[in-house]
């Protein structure tokens, strides 16, 4: 497979499809659930954030593409979206 940037492997394209899948399940979770989220568009956010991340995972999975994109916000997105619902639980309880 063909990355923007260079060659990888299809053990890295898996892990990627894989890490692309765990981000996405994270961020649907935290926008059905909230957990502390008051922001009714901060929660849609993160559903259609998760939904396109699996939809993606899926595509490169199912589809098979020549090029494959690696978009870095997945592994970073997951971390804030964690850090807002923490400073949200923190906030809630002050």
């Amino acid at each position: 497979m063909n990355a923007a940037l260079g060659e990888i492997s299809a053990g890295q394209e898996l892990a990627y499809i894989g890490l692309l899948c765990v981000s996405g399940l994270i961020a649907i979770a935290i926008g059905a659930v909230g957990f502390g989220l008051k922001s009714t568009g901060q929660r849609v956010l993160n559903i259609v954030i998760g939904v396109a991340f699996i939809a993606y995972g899926l595509y490169l999975l199912i589809g098979q593409p020549e090029t494959v994109y690696v978009i870095w916000y997945v592994f970073i997105v997951p971390i804030i979206l964690i850090i807002n619902v923490v400073k949200a639980a923190r906030a809630s309880k002050a």
